[in-house]
């Protein structure tokens, strides 16, 4: 009897189980190949464990655990294919531990793959030298363990289909469900009234397999169905779906049907299971579906902003520290001053940047948002400019600049996003530059309504393949594999630009050649604007107000010194208390016309400090209480009015509204001076 006939005939064999089929053609296998040793084998780890074996030797038992490196199985398992050899010792392997310590000679195996992965091995094995095995051989123990790969995944889908009958079983004890039978005999179907009551159907009607099967309207559902039952009684495969079901009414619903196949004599006589109207939860689920997708859409959104923020605050962070820095050693007077400005822009970059940060919320998930206001175009280029002047250290990288820009070019704009755009782009030029030349061109042309803008930013850096082209403007995108390992960042930066260009109502132009630089052009159209000058002037001009008695209620020192500072601009020496407490004290001991409070302290806030000042009468009638804050929306404004202050001074502190505010105050308290006199 030929090979593929005796191992049909037993694979075939209804009445083995699988475990008796393996042990019989581990049997057939040792009179096959005269050997001594059969093993079926699961490798797990660097362990080689016994699943099945057949064997003279008491020691080798099912469980049975040796290391897999000392087993033949592991060139198996390296080859990934079937292994023969018939003489051990006159081979390469004739040092191999399974040689040494078990003197094996003869040995052929194959690996076993159940799905992608490889459970083990079938091997076969004998301490004498064999016969060379043949090719017919070697397809027999191939056939041998794609089979047994097909048995255990089989096992495995079995495994999962019970576990989840175990699951329905539960559910049932809860659940209203419907109950079916089909005898294959007489071809009768049997619904419970509540199999009926699910799909619309009378109780006195007799439901048949045809006119179920129509309730399946969409064709793959009845596909599914049919399928299921076909496999049922071809195999007794049992089942559980989800099929969508159109009633006798017309309703649309989901059922989950479970059906199981009953043999007589290896002949399935009837199928039977349940079905339950699951049309809530599937709706609930698809829902929960949506919802997530939603919540890690807007997470997303979120951690993306966020994420694209963060890196934007990098630039002018490092222009304030680097120009705080170099004016420390810096002697000449001139340059100190010219680098503290400096820095004090970088500050007002990276302000508008914080800002943006703090009103996330605001932010519509359509995309940034922008504050146009009335802007010296002149002097947003001049600062970048100057600022890079200053960031570009390599000896080896020249920085020009050619600015032609229209005379008293002053356009309504967010200058913070335009700042964000360039800077952007030279930063992109920068950390990808090591030599050469990265060159910024700015210019204008007048329309009928304003100008456009046009910015050139061009490197001799490494450029750009046309695969990164194509990416460069992706989120978290940085063109070809390594350059994110080399070059850091997190590949937002393009993005952001070409978002608050389109915002813009403008556009982006690139051309790169890899190894020979890139060239960014980008074209944004303006109105036309005019600007208050009285403002600034205001601004920078301080007043006399020595005549007021001020507290500054503050718990950070480096804060308490920039109020100290700002306020002997205006003449006013301020007495200090770090939290409320201490200011209550001061304050029942000494007449103070203004108050400067901090909202957020230790041992007592702001919020309770000024209202106890009102409540205890602790401050004369014309005082006023100022809150110092980083919160100031319209809730956290309303709550410093009602607990009694007239004013607010979001920080970081300008000159300007401090002005207004001790304006304010010198106001009030001449007032209050003038009718004194008069009673």
């Amino acid at each position: 009897m030929s090979f593929l006939r005796q191992f049909h005939t037993i694979v075939s064999d209804q009445a083995l189980s699988t475990d008796e089929k393996i042990q019989c053609l581990l049997k057939f296998g040792l009179e096959v190949f005269s050997l001594d040793i059969a093993i079926v084998s699961e490798v797990v780890g660097s362990n080689y464990v016994i699943l099945y074996v057949e064997s003279e030797n008491p020691d080798l038992t099912p469980k049975c655990t040796f290391d897999l490196g000392g087993t033949y199985c592991t060139h198996t398992l390296k080859a990934n294919k079937a292994l023969s050899f018939h003489h051990a010792g006159e081979s390469v392997i004739s040092t191999h531990p399974c040689y040494t310590n078990f003197q094996l000679e003869s040995y052929i195996g194959a690996p076993i793959r159940v799905g992608n992965k490889t459970l083990g091995t079938v091997n076969f094995s004998s301490a004498k030298v064999s016969e060379p095995f043949t090719c017919e051989h070697v397809d027999y123990v191939e056939l041998f363990a794609q089979w047994l790969g097909s048995e255990f995944a089989r096992r495995q889908a079995e495994s999962v289909l019970y576990n989840n009958y175990k699951t329905l079983q539960k559910m049932e004890e809860v659940a209203s469900i419907g109950s079916w039978r089909i005898d294959l005999e007489s071809n009768e179907v049997f619904w419970s009234d509540q199999t009926k009551f699910i799909h619309d159907v009378y109780t006195h009607e007799k439901p048949t397999l045809d006119k179920w099967l129509s309730f399946f309207e969409k064709a793959n559902c009845r596909q599914k169905f049919s399928n299921a039952l076909a496999d049922a009684i071809n195999s007794g495969t049992p089942w559980e779906i989800e099929l969508e079901v159109v009633t006798k009414n017309r309703r649309h619903i989901w059922v989950s049907c479970h059906g199981e196949a009953q043999f007589n004599e290896d002949k399935c006589v009837s199928l039977f299971g349940s079905v339950q109207d699951i049309t809530q939860s599937v709706e609930l689920r698809e829902t929960l579906k949506a919802q997530r997708k939603e919540a890690e859409m807007l997470l997303d959104e979120r951690s993306h902003f966020l994420s694209k923020i963060s890196h934007e605050m990098r630039t002018p962070l490092n222009g304030i520290s680097g120009l705080l820095i170099n004016s420390l050693d810096e002697q000449n007077a001139d340059k100190r001053t010219e680098n503290v400005q400096l820095a004090l822009r970088s500050a007002d970059i990276l302000l508008g940047l914080v800002n943006e940060v703090l009103d996330f919320s605001k932010i519509s998930q359509e995309g940034l948002s922008l504050s146009p206001h009335p802007t010296d175009l002149s002097i947003v280029i001049s600062d970048i400019v100057e600022l890079y002047k200053q960031l570009i250290e390599e000896p080896n990288v020249q920085f020009e600049a050619d600015i032609n820009l229209t005379r008293g070019c002053t356009i309504l704009c967010d200058s913070v996003r335009l700042n964000q755009i360039i800077t952007n782009l030279l930063s992109n030029s920068l950390k990808f530059t090591s030599q050469g030349k990265i060159k910024l061109s700015v210019h204008t042309h007048n329309t009928n309504t304003g100008i456009v803008l046009h910015v050139i930013v061009s490197d001799s850096g490494i450029g750009m393949s046309q695969t990164s082209l194509a990416t460069l403007f992706q989120p978290f995108k940085q063109g070809e594999e390594d350059i994110g390992s080399r070059y850091g960042g997190t590949g937002l930066g393009m993005s952001i630009v070409k978002e608050l260009i389109e915002v813009m109502n403008g556009q982006i132009e690139v051309q790169s050649t890899l190894g020979e630089g890139s060239r960014f052009k980008v074209s944004i159209p303006f109105t036309n604007a005019s600007i208050n000058t009285h403002d600034d002037t205001i601004q920078c001009e301080a007043f006399d107000a020595s005549k007021l008695t001020v507290l500054v209620v503050e718990d950070n020192e480096i804060n308490q010194k920039v109020m100290e500072a700002f306020l002997q601009k205006f003449n006013v020496t301020s007495d200090f208390a770090s939290n409320g407490e201490i200011a209550l004290q001061k304050c029942a001991t000494k007449s103070y016309d203004l108050v400067f409070m901090d909202s957020i302290m230790p041992v007592m806030d702001g919020l309770t400090t000024a209202r106890n000042l009102i409540k205890k009468k602790l401050l004369p009638n014309h005082a006023h209480i100022v809150a110092l804050t980083g919160n100031t929306s319209a809730d956290d404004k309303a709550a410093y009015e009602l607990a009694g202050m007239q004013d607010v001074l979001s920080k970081p502190i300008e000159l300007m509204p401090l002005a207004e505010a001790l304006s304010n105050c010198l106001e009030n308290l001449q007032a209050h001076n003038t009718l004194q006199d008069v009673k």
